[in-house]
Formats: structure tokens, sequence, C-alpha cells
């Protein structure tokens, strides 16, 4: 049985990715090294071989200096709309000026009883 082909959104942002990494004259064992991977998979994100988890490419956006909306830019249109309907969606909702504030708070939900419930990350 063959290997399946990449996701067409899994290569465009691995291309963003290496793209990136070339603007900054970054090595391959660089990055590698800043993310605690190795360089083999390093290249198998930038070809799309690899799909690149949210907390990864976090990690990927700090060690790149960029915002993570980076690597999505122009990226193909999925079934859900274009990239102008998201953007729109996002300013409506509130969501790009707590996305591109760049500070991080703890998450906190109400739950039944009147207490709060602080969620942690891993």
């Amino acid at each position: 049985m063959g290997r399946s082909l990449p996701d067409s959104i899994d290569v465009f942002v691995g291309r963003r990715i290496r793209l990136r990494r070339a603007m900054l004259k970054m090595s391959e064992g660089a990055m590698a090294a800043a993310l605690g991977v190795s360089v083999g998979e390093i290249r198998k994100y930038e070809k799309g071989e690899l799909r690149v988890s949210a907390r990864c490419l976090e990690r990927v956006a700090e060690v790149l200096d960029v915002h993570f909306s980076f690597f999505f830019e122009g990226a193909p249109s999925s079934a859900g709309g274009s990239s102008e309907t998201v953007k729109s969606g996002a300013e409506m909702s509130g969501a790009a000026g707590f996305l591109s504030n760049g500070r991080r708070r703890p998450i906190r939900r109400v739950v039944p009883g009147g207490g709060l419930l602080k969620l942690s990350r891993r």
C-alpha cells in the first residue's frame, strides 16, 4: 500500500515555514534545535509530509518571530470560505484583537456552582 499525498494546506503551511526560515537565514539544524525535534522532522514539516499541530505551529511562530497567521496568509480557500470571510468573521467577533494583542491570559470558565475552573497548559 502506497503513501497518501500530503494535504494541500499542510504543503502550503510547510512552504511558508521554509520561506520564513530562509528569510531569517536560519539553518534546518538551528530550527530543529530550537524546537527540540530532528532535522528530518523539520524537512517533513516543510514538505507537508508531516502535519504541524497547533501547539507546534505556535512554537514555530515564536522561533521564526512571526504571528501564527503568517503561515496561512494567501492560503487556498477551503470549503469553509475565503480568507476574507475568515478575517471579517474574526473582526466581527472581536477575535482579531484578542489574537493579535500578544498578551497571554489564563483561560477561565464559569462552572455550575459559581466557581471558576482554571484550564492550564500541558
